[in-house]
Parts: C-alpha cells; structure tokens; sequence
C-alpha cells in the first residue's frame, strides 16, 4: 500500500451535494473538493454514491470516464479517494471503490443490497463480497447507501478487525432521519468509525460510541479516525466475544 507519511490515525472528508449538470462539471468539483480537503490535512476523501451521474436505479449511467478522473486527482493532490460509479456493460454493479495516492485501485465493493423498493434489482447485479483495505495505518471497509440497513454486514466488518466503515449514499431528504439513526447504529454495533457521504445532505461521522464527530466546513464533514479509540470500544464492551452465533443460527431455523 501506499504511504504518504501518516500512522495511527487518519483525516477523512465526506463530501455531500447532488450531481452536477454533466459528469465533467461534476469531476471538476470533485477535483477541487479533494484539493480542498488535502489542504486541510485530509488523508482520504469519500464522495457520495454515484456522485458524478446521480443514482438512478432505472436507468443507470455508467460513465468510464470517473475512476480515471477521480485516479487522477488522487494522486495530483496525495490522497487516498472513495468514489462509486456504475460499473460493467451488459450488467452494471453499483460499485465503491478506493484509489490510493499512487492513483491506483486498491479496493473494489460492489453493493450487496439493491433497493428492491424502486426496482434497484431490475437493472444491477448485487454484489455478494465484503472489501476490506488498509490506508496508513488505518483498515477500512467499504458499503453502499441501503447495506446500512443490514447490520450483518458491519458485523463482518468488526470480526475483520476494520476500525472505519465507509458509506457513499444517495439517501433521500425525506428520511435523513433514519440515515443518521442508522450510521450511528452500525458504528456502534460494530464498535468503529462510520464515515457516510450523502448526496442529499446529512454527511457525518459517527465515532465508535455512536457519537457523531467531526466539524462541517465548505460542504464538506472532516473527522479523525484514532484506531486506540476503536481498540478501547471494543475492550471495554466486548460484545463480539458476547455474541451467541450458535443460538441465533438456530433461532433461524425455528418456526
């Protein structure tokens, strides 16, 4: 993996917006929000899903022009970029993934749960992998808008030792309610950092106590991601040793 230099702790900026008119004014604003964000000290930088084209899941756009862009800037700028694209030709995949410094592709997730409600399912094929990656000194994780509202999947993500879960979304006005309710639940139940970029507002860290974090600035939210506070959460409250796998494997079984 790349260095650029920092360890232990890493600055990460979710972006928030909607889309630009067209793909190449929405790359340009992206290219000076990752500008933006390295000056402040930013080591990685997450875009909401499908940030440059809008997501819609009856027509999808898949526009190969992105990763390169967005490679680009990584590396101009020296950070670590998430960013998610329609990606695929007969079959597209609602992909997330992650460029490091060295403008290469690191890390690669492609949505696990479709949203079924507006017909997601009819024009994408899930995903059926969790991605892991490690970005000085910090191992994230990568889902997708509607994975928030299963917790198994943030679950994984703890056993895999990952201290931030990061979230490009497309989460509508209507329930920023339930966005933030369920950010701040699935970084608690998996006792890390979740970061969630989304493209109607609502952007927020949420620390591994389910506390939110993090300060707004230029239609950015910039936090610390501290792996000793993840470590700490889950020493002091050791809920994944407390589990009981053997039983809720059998409680699926029961009538």
């Amino acid at each position: 993996m790349p260095d650029s230099g920092r360890s232990g702790a890493v600055k990460v900026c979710c972006a928030e917006g909607e889309t630009g008119a067209t793909v190449t004014k929405s790359l340009l604003r992206a290219d000076r929000c990752i500008a933006a964000a390295a000056r402040a000290g930013a080591g990685l930088v997450l875009f909401p899903e499908q940030f440059a084209t809008g997501w819609s899941p009856v027509h999808p756009i898949a526009a190969p022009e992105i990763l390169p862009a967005l490679a680009k800037s990584a590396a101009d700028h020296d950070v670590w970029v998430v960013g998610s694209s329609m990606e695929g030709e007969e079959i597209l995949q609602n992909t997330a993934w992650a460029v490091g410094p060295d403008g290469e592709v690191h890390a690669r997730y492609a949505k696990v749960h479709l949203f079924t409600p507006l017909g997601e399912e009819q024009t994408c094929s899930a995903g059926d992998c969790p991605v892991v990656f490690d970005a000085d000194g910090v191992r994230f994780g990568l889902a997708i808008c509607y994975d928030l509202r299963f917790p198994e999947l943030f679950l994984h993500y703890a056993r895999c030792g990952v201290e931030c879960i990061l979230v490009p979304a497309a989460w509508p006005p209507e329930r920023l309610s339930q966005w933030e309710l369920l950010a701040r639940a699935r970084a608690l139940d998996a006792g890390c950092y979740l970061a969630g970029a989304n493209a109607y507002g609502g952007s927020c860290i949420a620390a591994p106590d389910g506390s939110l974090i993090g300060e707004r600035t230029g239609g950015m939210v910039c936090g610390e991601i501290e792996p000793r506070q993840v470590t700490e959460m889950r020493t002091s409250i050791p809920v994944r040793k407390d589990r009981r796998s053997d039983l809720y494997a059998r409680w699926e079984t029961m009538p």
